[in-house]
């Protein structure tokens, strides 16, 4: 989800990669110290973005400190301590994860349906929990989800009917990152890239899902290949100056630097890349 909307790089500064790596390591970290090592299986870049915005608003800094894991047994890495942050992005992975898993069951072939059925029991115990330590998060995620579901059961054929949904979902999560003041223009900036999320997924999967027959919101308003990547652009770039607007409006105590080069820099390039060929995602370039 939160993979489309990442910085650029090869424009960050040493300090701000660094630290953009150590937040993913301790995210990693913290999925292993609340639900366990095989939650770590689920880590990817989505949730970091989040972590960086709570913790960016609050200020709070759990430190920084080398530590070894699986992946890199020798050369310890730089991973962040733990954070109010990396906690709101552990538990949000996992109810997240948890609803993907189920909607596999039915949009994908018969190998990963049998895969994401075997994980499912596991997972489910696990956001169980998640669910406890943030109720009313969860239950906007769920109820966005079904939100999505009626409409893409009946076939609904606008783009900002259909994206509305992920964008309630992102403005609740984006709303837990943040206190005060900052909580309303938190929860709008959410809203605007839940909707970008969706939209640019939609012009990513449109070959896909017509092999398919998948549900796409393109596909069902008629619209052609070229027509949906110029109307996805057109749709995002609106949005990313309204979600521009709410982020000028956030008190940022940390991770200023990286957060401008997601919004300036990382977010413009996702869009402008709608519909290419996208490679594996891993804003590093390297392994974890």
């Amino acid at each position: 989800m939160f993979g489309t909307i990442t910085p650029l790089t090869e424009e960050l500064r040493v300090r701000e990669y660094t630290e953009y790596r150590s937040v993913y390591c301790g995210l990693c970290k913290e999925l292993k110290r609340r639900y366990g090592f095989f939650a770590r299986l689920l880590l990817n870049y989505d949730l970091v973005l989040v972590a960086l915005l709570a913790d960016g608003l609050s200020g709070e800094d759990g430190g920084t400190r080398p530590e070894r894991c699986i992946v890199n047994p020798v050369r310890p890495r730089p991973t962040a301590g733990e954070s109010a942050g990396l906690a709101l992005a552990a538990d949000s992975l996992l109810l997240l994860s948890w609803h993907k898993l189920r909607d596999n069951l039915h949009d994908e072939k018969l190998g990963k349906k049998l895969l994401c059925a075997a994980a499912l029991p596991f997972y489910h115990f696990h956001y169980r929990r998640a669910a406890q330590h943030r109720p009313e998060l969860s239950a906007a995620i769920a109820a966005a989800i079904e939100k999505q579901s009626a409409l893409e059961a009946a076939g609904c054929t606008s783009p900002d009917e259909a994206a509305a949904p992920t964008g309630e979902m992102l403005s609740a999560l984006f709303a837990d990152c943040a206190e005060g003041a900052d909580r309303p223009a938190a929860a709008r900036l959410g809203m605007f890239l839940g909707q970008i999320i969706y939209l640019l997924d939609a012009a990513d999967d449109f070959d896909e899902d017509a092999a398919s027959g998948s549900y796409n919101v393109y596909h069902a308003a008629g619209i052609p290949r070229d027509e949906a990547l110029r109307l996805a652009k057109e749709q995002c770039n609106m949005r990313a100056g309204e979600a521009t607007l709410c982020y000028h409006l956030l008190a940022m105590r940390r991770y200023r630097e990286i957060f401008d080069n997601v919004m300036y820099l990382g977010l413009p390039k996702a869009i402008a890349a709608a519909g290419c060929p996208k490679k594996k995602d891993n804003p590093s370039g390297e392994l974890a």
